[in-house]
């Protein structure tokens, strides 16, 4: 276990290096923002292996969500990456279309896993799930940039009002205890 989480880790500091390098992507170029999104997809889904296999790990009575979760984020990657490829190769408006649908649903569905780690109540299943989805969550915010960056400011306002989970409901402030349950679950790693 304790590979795929270096793994995991390794492939988003891999990731957000290489979203930082690449180019193309503007607020006028919806072409060059499929295409990272293309070429950004093995890191996601790798981060989303590893979140289904965290997922598969924990109790089942605790699991449910996120494993229910988890199925419908690796579909909607393969989605993401047919429709991303296809817009690219050919943009339409109804592939624009297609593929910020995808976008949005993946972030709903990643932030909605997230939050159901939350719920877990044995503390080092619940650790162990945050970080994985932490990770998850954060590569597919990532998409989502790329897709924003193309958008105007408008319609980007527009989504951010419509999104399942709010950001300020994901975000919190940590205290020790929580660092202290991080700690001891990559111990168990």
């Amino acid at each position: 276990m304790r590979n795929r989480w270096l793994e995991g880790a390794v492939g988003l500091l891999l990731a957000l290096g290489v979203a930082a390098c690449l180019e193309g992507c503007s607020q006028v170029d919806p072409v060059g923002a499929a295409k990272a999104i293309h070429a950004y997809m093995p890191t996601v889904s790798g981060l989303a292996e590893v979140a289904a296999a965290v997922a598969e790990a924990l109790d089942p009575v605790e699991d449910e969500a996120i494993r229910a979760v988890s199925g419908r984020v690796r579909a909607e990657l393969v989605e993401l990456d047919a429709v991303s490829v296809a817009y690219a190769s050919a943009p339409t408006v109804d592939g624009w279309t297609r593929l910020t649908a995808a976008v949005d649903r993946l972030v709903n569905d990643a932030d909605a896993a997230l939050m159901a780690a939350s719920g877990i109540k044995n503390a080092e299943s619940q650790a162990r799930a945050r970080i994985a989805l932490s990770a998850l969550d954060a590569a597919v915010h990532v998409v989502d940039g790329y897709v924003a960056a193309a958008r105007s400011e408008a319609e980007a306002k527009a989504v951010a009002a419509g999104r399942a989970v709010k950001l300020e409901v994901v975000t919190r402030e940590w205290n020790a205890n929580d660092w202290e349950r991080v700690e001891a679950a990559r111990a168990g790693m």
